[in-house]
């Protein structure tokens, strides 16, 4: 029991960097916009993928959100805890900043870092 209350925070920052990747891949595939014009009174609807909608900018931000949940399993990884933190942090703010548009896709990714940070923080230094 021991053994996995000490692997607690890196399996949760883990999980969180996971859940980063695939709410990425979910927003590219399936988000999108739908896009409505009239030609001569002839109303056409046609629906755009992520990449139309917002363009190579769009990819950065969704491959920035997968590095934001990446990053705290990395420097945990390494011994550097502050540097975990801060990126826990700016990573849930982010998330919560973006909740109206693409945000709620990273919600598990949010709290599985979140509490990665609390059992970070609860675990003895070494």
């Amino acid at each position: 029991m021991r053994a996995i209350l000490s692997r607690l925070p890196a399996l949760l920052l883990a999980f969180a960097a996971i859940c980063g990747v695939v709410a990425s891949l979910l927003v590219f595939f399936t988000a999108g916009a739908t896009q409505v014009s009239t030609t001569n009174g002839v109303e056409t609807v046609t629906q755009l993928t992520w990449l139309q909608a917002q363009g190579w900018w769009g990819v950065v931000i969704l491959i920035i959100f997968s590095a934001l949940f990446a990053a705290p399993w990395f420097f945990y990884g390494r011994g550097q805890r502050r540097a975990a933190g801060f990126f826990i942090a700016t990573a849930v703010l982010l998330t919560l900043l973006a909740t109206l548009s693409i945000g709620i896709f990273y919600w598990l990714a949010s709290l599985a870092a979140l509490l990665g940070g609390v059992a970070m923080l609860l675990q003895p230094r070494s």
